[in-house]
């Protein structure tokens, strides 16, 4: 959605096709999460299982969203509030 059609991307890219790719990371992060929101959000105390249902809620995207955001930036551990992720089952049909 950010960049060209035609631009290329693997993981651990690094130069130009790295930096666009960063960008891509970034506008996709906070398009999911709105950085202000997250930065309350994270600013409030403890992130418990109802704050997250609830902010999750409040912004309209699923609550494990907000946990694999949460334990990406190293806010909470891997292991905490994985029950609110959905796993995902993929058809090989």
């Amino acid at each position: 959605i950010l960049h060209g059609k035609r631009d290329v991307f693997l993981d651990e890219m690094t130069g130009q096709a790295g930096d666009k790719e960063d960008d891509a990371n970034i506008f996709a992060r906070d398009l999911l999460i709105p950085a202000r929101e997250y930065e309350q959000l994270i600013g409030s105390g403890s992130l418990s299982k109802a704050k997250v249902r609830q902010f999750a809620s409040r912004i309209g995207v699923a609550p494990g969203i907000v946990v694999g955001r949460l334990q990406y930036e190293k806010k909470i551990p891997y292991s905490h509030l994985n029950d609110l992720k959905r796993p995902l089952e993929w058809s090989t049909e």
